[in-house]
């Protein structure tokens, strides 16, 4: 469980396991209230509950010790911690797998190497640190995608992300060229149009495009 969604969630998981404790104390408006929760954030403090509930005294203080370090950081930190979360739980299964070995090389490497490569990583602007957030294969080419990605509507987002991974670099590569071609009013018209075309022919509508 993150510390950030173990410390909201506290409150409500010690009102779950009292009363699936059987406890006859509890006040009735808070057991009103979390039967009026909608039926998936109660199914999700149930999980969560459940969680909680098999943990031994050990662990339980392992993550109120989270929670407090959690409590500790500065806002900043925490933003940048739950970002990475997220974006991680986006990320399809493949691209975790790449990350995990890369992450493996990475442990393995001598400490002063280990600090080069985070210097470098550090010194990128925010823009690409963001752009790294969306995996191996998107990561390399955010800066040339950016103008196409940054300003992407939520509703088209994970779709043109698994378009964008679905392309070879070669098609990517035309992408970029397209996106820095095409003025900022006309890039939704070419996002819609990009999804529009089959996965398996969107590199040879792309080329078209270019070459038009």
């Amino acid at each position: 469980m993150r510390p950030d969604r173990a410390r909201q969630l506290f409150p409500a998981l010690a009102l779950l396991l009292s009363a699936a404790a059987g406890a006859q104390s509890l006040p009735p408006g808070l057991l009103e209230k979390a039967q009026q929760l909608p039926p998936p954030a109660r199914a999700e403090l149930q999980r969560h509950a459940a969680t909680l509930a098999a943990m031994t005294p050990a662990q339980r203080e392992a993550l109120a010790a989270r929670v407090a370090e959690w409590d500790a950081q500065l806002p900043a930190l925490q933003r940048e911690q739950r970002d990475a979360w997220q974006a991680w739980q986006a990320l399809p299964e493949a691209e975790r797998q790449r990350l995990r070995a890369a992450a493996a090389t990475y442990s393995a490497l001598p400490p002063d190497r280990q600090q080069d490569l985070r210097a470098q990583y550090d010194a990128l602007d925010g823009s690409e640190r963001r752009g790294w957030l969306l995996g191996p294969t998107l990561g390399a080419d955010y800066p040339k995608l950016h103008a196409l990605v940054s300003q992407v509507p939520p509703a088209q987002r994970d779709a043109l992300l698994e378009a964008l991974r679905g392309l070879s670099p070669e098609g990517r590569a035309d992408l970029a060229v397209l996106a820095q071609r095409t003025p900022p009013h006309e890039r939704d018209a070419l996002r819609k149009a990009l999804l529009a075309q089959p996965a398996q022919g969107r590199d040879a509508w792309l080329r078209g495009q270019l070459h038009r």
